[in-house]
């Protein structure tokens, strides 16, 4: 004896179709390295964006989580980190070959290149200069060895010190954009979970 199909069964499948539908509208299939020109062309347009998360740092044995905003205008890059639990707080400021650090414990530290600083002052190892392109989807200046998905968005770059992984991407203003990565190195895992991504004024 067959089952009715209730119609609130109906409705719930015709909206379970519609979702994967949606969900594989947001993926186009297109050719490797295809979405990264389009999207260099697109953050020169939109040089000032912010975002906000977390950052979940293990090494095997031990592990942390910061939250933190992130602010842009072109090559000059705010960070602001902080623990959840312990109520330290980190501020860095870098552009290329400047980078400026103050916060707990450390007072001001100041380099070429953010990623010591940070380490110095939170203790682990995070590839925040990598990261600044990474987490738009984008390949930094020295490159890497490339891997593409099947339709066509980044995939995953490795360098010399780290291996990126793209976990997940999210739509955002009609546009593919990283929502949680995944960086390692050695026995170091760093990811990154994107809460929120705003552009121009709203990013201010």
């Amino acid at each position: 004896m067959s089952e009715r199909i209730t119609a609130p069964a109906r409705i719930a499948l015709a909206f379970l179709v519609v979702l994967i539908l949606a969900a594989c509208a947001t993926r186009e299939q297109r050719p490797a390295g295809a979405w990264l020109s389009e999207r260099e062309a697109w953050f020169e347009e939109h040089a000032q964006w912010s975002i906000s998360g977390r950052v979940g740092l293990h090494d095997g044995e031990r592990g942390g989580s910061l939250g933190f905003t992130w602010r842009a205008e072109g090559d000059e890059h705010h960070i602001h980190l902080r623990t959840s639990a312990g109520g330290q707080q980190w501020r860095l400021r870098f552009s290329p070959g400047r980078a400026v650090l103050q916060g707990s414990e450390v007072g001001r530290l100041a380099g070429t290149n953010p990623d010591p600083l940070v380490e110095e002052a939170v203790g682990w190892p995070i590839p925040v200069h990598a990261l600044s392109w990474w987490i738009r989807g984008l390949v930094p200046p020295e490159g890497g060895e490339l891997r593409f998905a099947g339709d066509g968005t980044l995939a995953g770059v490795t360098d010399p010190l780290w291996a990126l992984e793209y976990k997940h991407f999210d739509r955002v203003e009609g546009r593919l954009l990283p929502a949680r990565l995944e960086a390692r190195s050695d026995r170091y895992t760093v990811r990154i979970v994107i809460a929120d991504w705003r552009f121009g004024v709203e990013a201010r």
